[in-house]
């Protein structure tokens, strides 16, 4: 049977701010996901992207607290065909910036990979995608509906591009959107420091892990449980 204890309280940063803000968030786990974004070996194996390797123990510490407390886990990682037909029209933005990877990303090989320490659990969900954000083009939004899912919890990278990406049009699509800030990573700490002051102010909450490991600590379900959703 199933441990109740209070939900979680998620507090914004800063004081002050625009209309809404100043309210605070409480989790359930069984409302909840985390959802880990691009944290591939193409990205965690690749300099530019060093700070991402960084937080790959961070984001290992909260999947296996989420999962023990019956938290869903989403894994969303971008991955193309060979050819990069499925990248985006030709000449686009968006293809320029796919193309980048060099084929670092192409389906089936190493680079698509999630790396290792975050390899998925028997009953994490996978979700491809071709752009930035996790939303566009998937069945993301139909998973997470499927599983009763309100709040969503981010970890990965870069924080600035696919993980806000991902976090506004879930919060467009009425999820309430938490950034843990410890577990999420960008090209310098500019940008990162940058994405958690937008997202804190206009999207959602921000969040360091060590206080919701603290409170996910006291939280288990039977095994296997977690997947009877």
């Amino acid at each position: 049977m199933r441990h109740e204890k209070p939900p979680f309280s998620i507090r914004p940063r800063a004081s002050g701010g625009p209309p809404g803000y100043g309210q605070t968030l409480s989790l359930e786990p069984s409302k909840s996901a985390v959802i880990v974004v691009d944290m591939q070996r193409f990205f965690v194996e690749a300099v530019p992207f060093e700070a991402m390797r960084r937080v790959v123990p961070s984001i290992a510490r909260v999947l296996g607290a989420a999962r023990a407390a019956g938290i869903t886990v989403v894994h969303v990682k971008t991955e193309f065909r060979a050819d990069m037909a499925d990248a985006g029209r030709p000449g686009s933005r968006t293809r320029q910036m796919m193309e980048s990877a060099g084929g670092g990303l192409t389906q089936g090989g190493p680079g698509a990979e999630i790396a290792s320490a975050l390899a998925p659990a028997p009953f994490d969900l996978v979700v491809v995608k071709k752009c930035f954000s996790g939303f566009a083009a998937t069945d993301l939004h139909d998973v997470l509906t499927q599983h009763r899912i309100e709040t969503l919890l981010f970890a990965g990278g870069t924080t600035t591009v696919c993980v806000e990406s991902t976090l506004r049009d879930g919060m467009f699509l009425g999820y309430n959107a938490v950034l843990l800030s410890d577990c999420t990573a960008d090209i310098s700490p500019a940008l990162q420091e940058s994405a958690l002051r937008r997202v804190d102010m206009f999207f959602g909450w921000v969040c360091d892990s060590t206080d919701l490991l603290a409170w996910l600590g006291d939280v288990r379900l039977p095994a296997h449980s977690s997947g009877d959703r």
